[in-house]
């Protein structure tokens, strides 16, 4: 409620700036009904208690797609029917950094089910997983490294993504000259990156390649590549991070709907994690805590 105290001061100020009648009768309407000022007002949720709209990308497996085959639409419909709601996607590619303005921003979804932990323009429930960075190897390259700071990979071709976080350990080392580099930003529609990565690796254009862990997966098992996935260590939590916590992103201010699916991540966690091993995802232990936020979650896709 606005004081009484705060009315005065207001409406004096009001009629002695010559401001018009009909801005001062609102004011006086505001304290009537109760309206509080914009900054202590209670935020009013826009989710839909009929369906559970998904914001997803169309054609990014092994996330999602429009068939819905991906592990993130399986998690999308354990938790629909938990909540007893249809299933209601809208999809935009992922890769567009109008994504989230133009989809949970527009109000045209209420959820994206994978989001790095940390980024600024959604609010985040609890992780329910954490990936990271690996190195796929292929079993019988006869390759010992299992790091990049190890001297072997000054003789190898190592493939990675332009601009990913990989690649700023392939410059701290000084490898950049043993890079073969793929875009970050790419058609969805039209191309898979991580399916090209692995291609090269079979054909020996690399003999190492640096990949997202689901994607590292996903893509090996599709090309038949016989492949060991080696986690990247973190350097720090920052430029050098190669972990990622995984959230749902919803809505900022959307405080009821985070409680409610953090509710469900906690009471379905193990099917949530079941969904995740069926399609080879590598995980790692969430480490309890605060975590530190990090700038390249906003700078970089994971996916």
């Amino acid at each position: 409620m606005i004081s009484g105290r705060y009315f005065q001061q207001t409406l004096f100020s009001m009629l002695s700036s010559g401001r018009p009648p009909l801005a001062v009768a609102l004011l006086a309407v505001s304290v009537t009904l109760g309206v509080t000022p914009a900054h202590s007002r209670t935020y009013i949720e826009a989710v839909d208690h009929k369906n559970l709209r998904v914001c997803a990308d169309g054609n990014l497996m092994p996330y999602s797609n429009k068939k819905q085959e991906g592990f993130e639409n399986k998690i999308a419909a354990l938790l629909a029917k938990k909540l007893g709601r249809p299933l209601v996607y809208e999809w935009y590619p992922a890769v567009s950094p109008k994504f989230v303005r133009d989809t949970l921003g527009l109000k045209k979804c209420d959820v994206i089910i994978g989001v790095s932990a940390g980024t600024k323009s959604v609010l985040h429930t609890n992780p329910y997983y954490r990936t990271g960075y690996v190195m796929v190897v292929p079993k019988d390259s006869g390759i010992k490294a299992r790091g990049l700071d190890d001297p072997e990979m000054a003789n190898l071709k190592i493939g990675v993504v332009a601009g990913s976080q990989p690649s700023r350990l392939v410059a701290k080392y000084d490898l950049l000259d043993k890079m073969r580099s793929y875009v970050l930003r790419f058609d969805t529609r039209k191309k898979s990156i991580g399916k090209l990565m692995i291609q090269d690796l079979k054909e020996g254009l690399t003999d190492v390649v640096l990949m997202f862990g689901p994607k590292a997966a996903y893509h090996t098992r599709e090309e038949e590549l016989d492949a060991e996935l080696i986690p990247i260590k973190s350097l720090d939590n920052h430029e050098n991070r190669m972990d990622f916590l995984i959230t749902i992103g919803v809505r900022i201010g959307e405080q009821n709907w985070k409680r409610t699916l953090n509710k469900l991540i906690k009471e379905n966690q193990d099917e949530i994690t079941a969904i995740l091993e069926e399609y080879g995802v590598p995980l790692m232990k969430i480490k309890k805590g605060r975590r530190r936020r990090d700038k390249t979650s906003e700078e970089t896709s994971q996916k």
